[in-house]
């Protein structure tokens, strides 16, 4: 093998890595995407009076109490709700 063969070599294989960072990088902001819609649907919940009132009222609660469990478990509806409603609206 050659110098040039070798450096040839040596530039396609820097090539090739080149790429395959940009293909990983590309795959992960695609795997990302789903979670940051879910934490800006988290993040709208937070900011809504509904959420937070609800997040309160259920810290306030004691800890085996069923209305707090019933809460807790509206509040998840509520984040579920806004999320397919902001996705719905895409």
């Amino acid at each position: 093998m050659t110098p040039q063969d070798r450096a040839l070599k040596k530039q396609l294989l820097v090539m090739k890595g080149e790429a395959l960072r940009v293909k990983l990088r590309l795959e992960q902001e695609r795997l990302l995407q789903p979670l940051r819609l879910a934490g800006s649907g988290f993040a709208m919940w937070r900011e809504g009076w509904l959420g937070s009132t609800l997040d309160t009222l259920s810290k306030l609660l004691p800890a085996d109490a069923r209305l707090r469990r019933w809460m807790q478990g509206g509040a998840r509806l509520w984040v579920v709700w806004r999320l397919l409603r902001r996705a719905w609206s895409r």
